[in-house]
């Protein structure tokens, strides 16, 4: 195992640890049906990130976003919220900026969202059953580079997933010729 994978793999450990303590899944689970996605999901985790989806039963979007951010608030140790509205795309976005972890600060992103086919599960069971080892190394060593430049961030990774798995790229170079090819 890489030193890339064992970090990965140290780091992913720490987030359920953070999902346990919050009791985060529980606390959801009261709206509908809740799943960390993303890193945390696909054991790639290089920056402290956890997303989570979570779709909702009831049509009042706003009400149950509201509640799952009364809920997280009666944590001494969330300080910092934020919400975002993408309801023009179909949910909002709960975050927690900063939720102390024992290798540092975690940001948690929450997506809640009343339309099932907008959510990340699909996509995560997908690239888990398709992504081999050495595809899983590429993504780390890729992923690697652009959070030691600060530019992990906005969807980079789930790029960086689809340009591996999907497109083959197994480098930075080669990672770097593909986005520059797609903005042509």
């Amino acid at each position: 195992m890489s030193s890339l994978s064992e970090a990965s793999r140290q780091l992913k450990a720490e987030a359920e640890q953070i999902v346990r303590r919050l009791r985060l899944l529980e606390c959801l689970s009261h709206y509908g049906h809740a799943e960390i996605v993303g890193s945390v999901a696909l054991d790639l985790v290089v920056k402290r990130d956890l997303d989570v989806h979570l779709v909702i039963e009831s049509t009042d979007l706003l009400s149950v976003c509201d509640d799952v951010f009364r809920r997280l608030l009666r944590h001494r140790s969330i300080t910092n919220f934020h919400y975002t509205d993408y309801r023009d795309r179909g949910g909002i976005k709960v975050g927690v900026d900063s939720f102390p972890g024992p290798s540092g600060a975690w940001s948690i992103d929450i997506w809640i969202t009343d339309h099932p086919e907008i959510n990340g599960f699909a996509l995560v069971r997908d690239l888990k059953a398709r992504l081999t080892p050495q595809m899983r190394e590429a993504i780390l060593e890729i992923k690697r580079h652009y959070h030691a430049l600060g530019l992990l961030r906005n969807g980079l990774s789930t790029q960086i997933h689809s340009a591996v798995a999907d497109h083959g790229v197994l480098t930075v170079d080669g990672f770097q010729r593909f986005t520059e090819s797609a903005r042509n």
